[in-house]
């Protein structure tokens, strides 16, 4: 009986351990979590960024384009 008891011991023990890991576990996720959020926006600000940049340029070869058609036809 004595070792039933010393086992259930270990094992909540053991358990007690494993919740712990969990929770640093998930504590590491979320921060994760945060850092690739931000990584995203950032990264979606940078493509907002070049498409106002490239804007201009793209409408002007488009212009340049039209000439050419127009003057192919």
């Amino acid at each position: 009986m004595l070792e039933l008891f010393n086992d259930l011991k270990e094992l909540m023990t053991e358990l007690s351990q494993d919740f712990k890991a969990v929770e640093a576990n998930v504590e590491r996720v979320q921060t994760e979590a945060l850092k690739a959020e931000r990584v995203s926006q950032d990264i979606q600000r940078k493509v907002t960024e070049f498409k106002a940049s490239t804007q201009p340029r793209i409408e002007k070869i488009n212009e340049i384009l039209d000439k050419i058609t127009k003057k192919a036809d």
